[in-house]
């Protein structure tokens, strides 16, 4: 059963554009926009209260706050269960199974009387696998979308039981084959581009284990982008959703596109980055 809950109070100002955030240990709160560019509009937010964090949506003293696609922060009358299944970049799932995801404009939606949620056994950022039948060894695939929706989705070739690595709109079997799934929830395998074993995850990106860093953009392609000549991918040491910091504290965003930019933020130091959006 699907409910639509109403947006709470805006919090933001206009003219930003984020897509995701960057909490520091002072409270500071940064967003990012989907051109990557990472935005300071005087949000604060005490690390030390933000108990769950998701790539569009954290919980702060047990209530839920979404972010949309123009960058603002809304705050939710919903309180999450203190339990949580599995979460990825757009949805959540209680220990009971109730699903929660959110779409591109900041509403979410509950989902409460899904059998196939309550037997959830993996999770991506917009994906997550399910074995409804414990004695048996069948896993099928689910994927959500930017409208806040979620399906079940076969693909030729494919057995969700061999997903080894969840990332966040991508994963990889235990044949070693990358797949990406698009902002719609559709799902592609990249036979033509060879990546090694995945070492690290975020949302729009990974790292394999030669250092190879690629990225996926909102329509599912997969990239060996061109690098900033100041981003050394072994120092990379902090993952966001779309975005990530290496050990100088210098942060790089990965746009929509799947491009790679150098963003400054002379004005404060990411080294002191606290909680991150993945």
């Amino acid at each position: 059963m699907k409910k639509i809950l109403a947006l709470g109070t805006l919090l933001l100002a206009f003219n930003s554009y984020s897509q995701s955030y960057l909490i520091l240990n002072n409270g500071v709160t940064l967003t990012t926009d989907k051109a990557a560019f990472v935005y300071d509009f005087g949000n604060f937010i005490l690390p030390y209260k933000v108990t769950l964090t998701g790539g569009q949506f954290f919980v702060e003293e047990g209530k839920l706050i979404s972010t949309d696609e123009k960058g603002f922060l809304y705050p939710k009358n919903e309180k999450v269960p203190s339990k949580i299944k599995g979460k990825g970049n757009n949805y959540l799932i209680s220990e009971n199974g109730h699903l929660y995801t959110f779409d591109a404009n900041g509403f979410f939606y509950k989902y409460d009387k899904e059998a196939a949620t309550k037997k959830t056994v993996g999770y991506g950022g917009n994906f997550f696998t399910v074995k409804l039948n414990d004695k048996k060894p069948v896993v099928s695939l689910y994927t959500t979308n930017t409208k806040g929706n979620y399906f079940k989705i076969d693909v030729a070739g494919l057995n969700p039981a061999d997903i080894t690595v969840f990332g966040g709109r991508f994963f990889q079997t235990n044949q070693g084959d990358t797949y990406t799934v698009t902002k719609d929830g559709f799902v592609y395998p990249k036979p033509e581009v060879k990546t090694a074993a995945i070492t690290k995850i975020g949302g729009n990106y990974f790292i394999d284990t030669n250092n190879s860093l690629y990225t996926i953009s909102e329509e599912g392609f997969l990239y060996l982008p061109t690098l900033p000549a100041t981003l050394k991918v072994p120092t990379i040491t902090k993952l966001g959703t779309n975005y990530f910091i290496d050990q100088d504290g210098q942060l790089f965003g990965v746009d929509s596109n799947g491009a790679v930019f150098e963003r400054a933020m002379t004005a404060h130091d990411l080294k002191e980055a606290k909680i991150l959006s993945i």
